[in-house]
């Protein structure tokens, strides 16, 4: 399984994107332990205080599944790319499974669609928020395809749970 998933992760780490480097990076890093602190601020200002206390409940619960799998599995990362304009993987040294960010992004995607105040379609715009985070962190040789699969199978089961137990919050 592992020979497979760094089979399929390595011609993402070997695109040469030039001016992807830095529009990837916000996708790279929004969720992540740096980017997501703003991330909360910015939805807590849009759609309320509310909101943000559910997205901060369930961000704590995806770290605690995420983090003790990292240390459990203690699957290594991907090796820097020095040709990256945008050094994304230099801010992270833990162990690689399961993807924490992807985690984050399907949990935060999956509460907008099941809980924000959207009453149309408009609630599947965030939807390609997970995807983008997922190959960005890939794309910057942060992880292997497998560790963001997994990530956001795991994000999307808490936001699901989330939604369910606290979504009054919102």
């Amino acid at each position: 399984m592992r020979r497979w998933d760094e089979a399929i992760s390595r011609p993402l780490h070997s695109l040469r994107g030039g001016p992807w480097d830095y529009a990837l990076a916000l996708p790279g890093v929004m969720f992540g332990s740096y980017g997501m602190p703003g991330t909360v601020l910015a939805l807590g200002l849009w759609l309320g205080a509310g909101f943000a206390v559910l997205v901060v409940a369930g961000a704590l619960a995806t770290v605690a599944v995420t983090g003790p799998l990292k240390v459990l599995l203690n699957r290594p990362r991907p090796e820097p790319l020095l040709e990256r304009r945008v050094r994304l993987r230099s801010l992270v040294s833990n162990p690689a499974f399961p993807s924490g960010d992807s985690a984050q992004a399907a949990m935060v995607t999956t509460l907008l669609v099941l809980e924000g105040p959207f009453d149309d379609g408009r609630r599947w715009l965030f939807a390609p928020l997970v995807p983008l985070c997922m190959f960005s962190r890939v794309y910057y040789a942060a992880h292997w395809v497998g560790d963001t699969v997994a990530g956001a199978a795991i994000g999307i089961g808490v936001g699901v749970l989330y939604a369910h137990w606290l979504g009054a919050l919102a």
